[in-house]
């Protein structure tokens, strides 16, 4: 469940200082701007209770389909460094207060009708050096590897690395047997992990979400951060093939200053 604390409102009577603007984009074409007052979002998922930045965040859009509805509450939250994560909202209010005419309108929001919540903000492009994790739920998002360590037990010790220590990590089979840890020094370690889920901490967004080990899909050194490089030319080329989809332009536009999600997402493919 993601729910917005306190209560989402928005009005465009709030105080500047205190106030955040956002987007709404309902399936009929209509859009819905405000300032919303709370700073945190609130996400319920596989990765339990986390508590969201709102200035972290660039986008929200419902996991399937064209609205909330369609996606029977289902979200992914973007992160500007184009981090996803995935969990229910399963009580969706918004209040909207438009200025139109000299006056404000208040407005709730049809919330199953709502294609997407962009707030503002420009890309924030990783560095170097993070790791990637994806869940089977669909979560896909970086880790800060100074902060974040496994914990390894077999028959030699204990062994606690920083992921900022590894070349390599991962499970040899299923997640919850033994794992392969290879350090940038070289030594290779294999064992089980000591518990059954890892904390990550993040560079952005939540400051750590922890996965259970089943529900893990990989974890790999590495981000979207960098240009791929283009192939050799082949003597022959390859049949044709059709791209993946490109997902439609938001609604607001980039060049007044919302955020747009589709560099981040072409460099992910």
């Amino acid at each position: 469940m993601i729910r917005f604390v306190p209560l989402l409102a928005l009005s465009v009577a709030c105080e500047e200082e205190t106030s955040t603007p956002l987007g709404v984009t309902l399936d009929d074409g209509q859009v819905l701007i405000g300032l919303v007052t709370t700073d945190v979002l609130m996400l319920d998922g596989i990765l339990g209770s986390v508590a969201i930045p709102l200035e972290d965040i660039g986008m929200v859009l419902p996991v399937e389909g064209k609205t909330l509805g369609d996606s029977h509450g289902h979200v992914t939250v973007w992160l500007r460094n184009g981090s996803e994560l995935r969990g229910e909202w399963s009580e969706p209010e918004l209040a909207v207060g438009l200025a139109v005419g000299g006056t404000e309108v208040a407005v709730d929001v049809p919330t199953d009708q709502m294609a997407a919540l962009q707030l503002q903000g420009s890309e924030a492009w990783p560095s170097e050096g993070l790791f990637r994790a994806r869940t089977t739920w669909g979560d896909d998002f970086l880790v800060d590897p100074q902060l974040t360590r496994l914990t390894l037990e077999n028959e030699l010790g204990v062994f606690s690395p920083f992921l900022s220590e590894c070349a390599a990590v991962g499970p040899i089979g299923a997640p919850d047997g033994d794992w392969r840890i290879e350090l940038l020094n070289g030594t290779v370690l294999q064992g089980p992990l000591r518990e059954s889920e890892i904390a990550f901490a993040l560079p952005m967004g939540p400051e750590e979400v922890v996965v259970p080990l089943d529900k893990l899909v990989s974890l790999e050194r590495g981000s979207w951060g960098g240009q791929p490089t283009p192939p050799a030319p082949a003597a022959e080329a390859p049949p044709a093939r059709t791209p993946p989809p490109i997902s439609a332009a938001p609604a607001l536009p980039e060049s007044q200053g919302w955020f747009d999600n589709r560099r981040l997402q072409d460099a992910k493919r």
